[in-house]
């Protein structure tokens, strides 16, 4: 045992400036993967901080002009603004919710990342309806009966023969009753956080407090919305004073509280169970603005439907959720 200790000191001894090189190679790999992982920390940072720099959004971003080329429909006399992203084969036209504007949808994230990622596989037409953003104005609230028109003067002007339909919140009892009208129209209805019903009732308990629509009126353009529209939105990228005046620059409170009164009317429930195309229903399983026992409602009294529930507390960011993304692919492709 000695002797084999003793051979191999003296091995080591002979051999001494080999180690040394060793030695020295690996304290040198050290040093550079150290540099090398402290400069890719901090290009990351740095990329980061310029990417969050880039995306902060500002009250005059959100009201500068879209990039996309607006359009125009024709109906009841008015001019109905319209845009289109995207040119798969498969064409979507999205109803917007409560308060739309294109040029401010251009430049929100929530909304502008969302149409983005339905366009890496559809036409997507956005549009205004009547009275808000860039379509004309009107008088008063426009009623349900007036609203669905909309979808259709916007299909024609796009040359949308046949095509799927998406309603998002508000939007969704219109684009309901247009499925209903022109069933030979819609491949495919897709309804995004709504209902067919907003406003509690007694043969309707699962619906909203009175009081708590009648709040978002009231509180208007004093960002008290935005954590239950965009509560996924950082606040390094919009700040509560922009958040204050994206509400009033999308509507004053006087147009909000008619806006309000107005969803109180809607009911579509007795024409629900008569859609005869398939129907995809997504919902946020924390939305506060709509909860989703609402859209589960509304899946089971649909006669051909699908229901997929997302987990997150956002109202309509579908960026954020990307199974949801990949469940309206996919429900596209299938009824194409």
């Amino acid at each position: 045992m000695i002797e084999t200790i003793s051979a191999l000191s003296a091995w080591i001894s002979n051999n001494e400036s080999f180690f040394s090189g060793v030695a020295a190679l690996l304290v040198m790999a050290g040093f550079i993967f150290t540099a090398f992982k402290v400069f890719h920390q901090s290009f990351s940072r740095a990329r980061s901080d310029h990417s969050a720099e880039n995306e902060k959004i500002t009250l005059q971003k959100l009201s500068s002009p879209s990039p996309l080329p607006i359009q125009f429909a024709k109906v009841d006399g008015l001019r109905i603004a319209f845009n289109v992203v995207g040119s798969s084969p498969e064409t979507l036209i999205v109803t917007p919710g409560i308060v739309s504007n294109l040029h401010v949808a251009a430049h929100l994230p929530p909304i502008r990342d969302s149409m983005n990622a339905l366009a890496d596989f559809s036409r997507v037409v956005c549009f205004d309806k009547r009275g808000q953003g860039l379509s004309d104005t009107v008088l008063g609230t426009a009623q349900l009966e007036e609203r669905f028109k909309d979808i259709g003067a916007v299909a024609e002007a796009s040359n949308s023969e046949k095509f799927f339909l998406m309603g998002i919140s508000e939007g969704g009892p219109m684009s309901i009753r247009y499925a209903y009208e022109y069933p030979d129209k819609v491949k495919g209805l897709i309804l995004f956080g709504t209902t067919a019903k907003f406003i509690q009732s007694e043969d309707f308990q699962i619906g909203l407090p009175e009081k708590g629509l009648d709040s978002l009126g009231e509180n208007w353009g004093q960002g008290r919305t935005r954590s239950i529209f965009f509560p996924s939105m950082d606040h390094d990228v919009m700040t509560d004073d922009v958040y204050k005046g994206l509400e009033r620059l999308l509507a004053g409170r006087d147009s909000m509280r008619q806006l309000v009164e107005y969803m109180k009317t809607l009911d579509v429930r007795a024409i629900v169970p008569k859609i005869t195309c398939p129907c995809l229903v997504v919902h946020f399983s924390g939305d506060m603005a709509v909860p989703v026992r609402l859209g589960r409602a509304i899946a089971d009294s649909l006669p051909n439907s699908e229901f997929i529930e997302v987990a997150g507390i956002d109202h309509s960011d579908l960026a954020q959720a990307p199974e949801a993304i990949k469940a309206i692919r996919e429900f596209m492709r299938k009824y194409a």
